[in-house]
Parts: C-alpha cells; sequence; structure tokens
C-alpha cells in the first residue's frame, strides 16, 4: 500500500513538471511581434522626433531628414518619410528653400526625385498627391548695420587729422542689408510601390536629384544614417 501511495504523489509532481517544460518550449517558440527588427523611438510630433531614425508618432512610423547650406541652415532640402500601418501606405513630404533665381518662375514646382548612387539611378519618385507651388520665403529680415569707427586712421591722433569735409560723413551712417529671400515649396509623393526598391538600397550616403517642371534640378545628398532608418521603415508592416 506504500509503494501505491507513493506513486501516486509523486505522479502530480512529474506532470506538473511536464507542464511547466511544456510552456517554456511554447514560449521559445512562439512569435514575438516587433516592428520589424527595429524598436522606433516615440515622438509626440515630427518636430520634436530626431533625424536619421525611425520613430512612432502614435498614428505614423517615420523618418526625417536634412540637408542643408552651412551657411544658411534654412537654405536647403528637408524630407519627412513615412509609413501609416492602418493603410500600409509609404509617402515622403519635402520641402525645399533654394537660391535659385529660375525657380522664381511661375509654375516651377517639384515634380520629380532620383536616388542616385554616384550617378547612378537607383529609383525614381514622381507619384505627387499634394503641392504647394514655389513662393519666396524671406529667411532673414533686412537689418541697419552700425560703422565701426575705429577702422578709420584719423581717430588715431586727433590734433593731427583734418576737419573731413560734409560728404565724408555719409560714410558713417548706418548700413541697410536686404532682408534674404528663397524659392520654397513642398511636394508630397506616394511611394508604396518602390517599398522593394527602398529596402534595398545600399548602407551609405546617397544623391536626391530634384526635377522642377521648368527644367531646372538641383542636387542635394542622404545621409547614410537616414538611408538605413528608410530601409528599415519601408520594412514594417
Amino acid at each position: 500500500m506504500n509503494f501505491f501511495k507513493s506513486t501516486l504523489q509523486i505522479i502530480p509532481i512529474q506532470l506538473s513538471s511536464i507542464v511547466v517544460a511544456s510552456s517554456l518550449a511554447v514560449a521559445s517558440n512562439a512569435i514575438v511581434p516587433t516592428a520589424d527588427a527595429a524598436d522606433p523611438s516615440t515622438a509626440t510630433s515630427i518636430q520634436q522626433a530626431p533625424y536619421s531614425q525611425v520613430f512612432y508618432t502614435g498614428s505614423v512610423y517615420a523618418v526625417k531628414d536634412r540637408d542643408y547650406k552651412a551657411s544658411n541652415p534654412k537654405l536647403g532640402f528637408f524630407s519627412v518619410w513615412s509609413k501609416n500601418p492602418a493603410n500600409n501606405d509609404l509617402r515622403v513630404s519635402v520641402h525645399y528653400c533654394l537660391k535659385d533665381q529660375a525657380l522664381s518662375e511661375s509654375g516651377s514646382d517639384l515634380t520629380r526625385m532620383k536616388l542616385l548612387n554616384n550617378r547612378q539611378s537607383l529609383l525614381t519618385i514622381n507619384q505627387v498627391i499634394a503641392e504647394k507651388p514655389v513662393y519666396e520665403k524671406e529667411i532673414s529680415p533686412g537689418y541697419y548695420e552700425q560703422p565701426n569707427f575705429e577702422a578709420f586712421d584719423w581717430f588715431d591722433d586727433p590734433f593731427s587729422w583734418d576737419l573731413p569735409y560734409d560728404g565724408d560723413f555719409d560714410s558713417f551712417a548706418p548700413v541697410y542689408s536686404s532682408p534674404a529671400f528663397c524659392n520654397a515649396g513642398f511636394t508630397q509623393f506616394e511611394i508604396s510601390s518602390l517599398k522593394n526598391e527602398i529596402a534595398q538600397l545600399p548602407n551609405q550616403t546617397l544623391q536626391v536629384q530634384l526635377s522642377f517642371s521648368n527644367g531646372e534640378t538641383q542636387t542635394w545628398q542622404l545621409g547614410q544614417g537616414t538611408v538605413q532608418a528608410l530601409k528599415k521603415l519601408a520594412t514594417i508592416r
């Protein structure tokens, strides 16, 4: 009797061990939902999001990038690449602010973008779904600059210089610098059909060629970090 009683007590313990082991095995083989090998950062707005990284706003995944003139950061090419998982659509929104007199002509809109690697075309983006025509945008206001009196030699020795003529005093008047402007615009492209090509882009800095309806072109860059982030963005489901 003691033998059978002991055996019956062991059986539940063994069954419990089997259940725990089976649970661990199932858990180890379970599919863990991910954002396709990337855990994007969270941003409350696109403006506050980091550059060249995949981020999530609560409704869309996105990557933003900028390439600008070192002399004036307001001059350049700015892009936001986004994917809406609810609709499974992929888009790129482009803002530009360029010093190109030819773009001041009416109807000079951005119609196409090409991604290039050493002048070799990798993909063409031309399906426009929204745009804002080119307009003149002020990037710095006009201002008056006071003259630097210390630069004039006749102040070095006040007992030896001759009294200047009245006309000479004109050179001491504040100098007005005119405001600076750029030709700015916005275009949004649908790029869902290009997601496979985007996922296969090389992991390096690429050139972006902007083509306008009047035949003008501008070439800017997408940094290596942005390209790598775009490849991840394209694979998010």
